[in-house]
């Protein structure tokens, strides 16, 4: 498959280089997209000297679901069959992106994420409040989703170009948690969805999440979400129950004027 690699990143110039080193050499295409550095990361994404490289510039406030779907167009426009989303933060293995791959290539999977737990511990050292915060994310996104989900805030992603021609993006906000959004609209698709296992790396890096804020604001919009589907899922079935009972009323018995009444439906 043509497999490009979308990497997002903001104020990233101390990571960025390494994940500009581990690139697998068989990925088709990168595309580098800066959401609105004030440091030099864009002057390192230009300045990656390889064939392979795409650079975009976004302006500030577009925030990260903003620079992955912009990543996702510039790689389908490109041609590419597959596209993969890591962070340019050094946080995940680029030796891994085949993991997120092969569900794609054999046909088995439309969107893959992966997963930094096995049974609700982390493959490798991952700070306390966000092994918590995620479990908890996590739980909600399963529950809005209505399919098991072990880790919603994963960024580390494949998905298959006909899956995101079909995504809905105005469903999608551009914030903090865009990965458990992704998901969640995944499966409201009935698209087919794969986990693969993945390991976190967590050094020296600073989060621009606000830890009061904005997992609330998540939360918020996952738990709204799942209100949704239910509603929805209510909506049809009281639908369906009206639709049985009214052609049931008009093969009944009919009073006078139901005739009438009866060719003006089926017309």
């Amino acid at each position: 498959m043509r497999v490009a690699l979308v990497i997002p990143a903001r104020d990233e110039e101390r990571f960025l280089p390494r994940v500009l080193a581990e690139i697998p050499e068989w990925i088709w295409r990168v595309v580098l997209v800066d959401d609105g550095s004030r440091d030099w990361t864009f002057e390192i994404m230009r300045g990656w000297n390889d064939r392979r490289a795409h650079c975009l510039r976004l302006r500030p406030g577009r925030g990260v679901g903003g620079a992955i779907v912009a990543g996702w167009n510039a790689a389908v426009d490109l041609g590419a069959e597959a596209v993969v989303v890591v962070a340019g933060d050094a946080q995940m293995d680029l030796g891994e992106i085949e993991r997120l791959v092969g569900p794609l290539e054999s046909g088995r999977a439309d969107y893959v994420q992966g997963s930094r737990f096995d049974s609700g511990r982390p493959r490798g050292p991952m700070p306390r409040m966000r092994r918590w915060g995620n479990r908890c994310l996590s739980a909600c996104a399963a529950w809005a989703a209505g399919a098991p989900v072990s880790d919603s805030q994963c960024g580390f992603t494949a998905a298959s170009a006909a899956f995101l021609r079909a995504l809905d993006l105005s469903r999608l906000p551009r914030r903090y948690g865009f990965p458990a959004f992704v998901r969640i609209e995944a499966h409201r698709m009935g698209a087919r969805v794969e986990e693969a296992p993945v390991r976190a790396i967590y050094a020296d890096e600073v989060s621009g999440i606000d830890p009061w804020r904005d997992p609330v604001a998540i939360l918020a919009r996952i738990l709204w979400r799942g209100v949704r589907r239910r509603c929805d899922r209510q909506g049809q079935r009281v639908a369906a129950a009206w639709s049985g009972s009214r052609m049931g009323r008009m093969d009944g018995a009919r009073a006078p004027g139901d005739e009438a009444a009866r060719a003006a439906v089926e017309r």
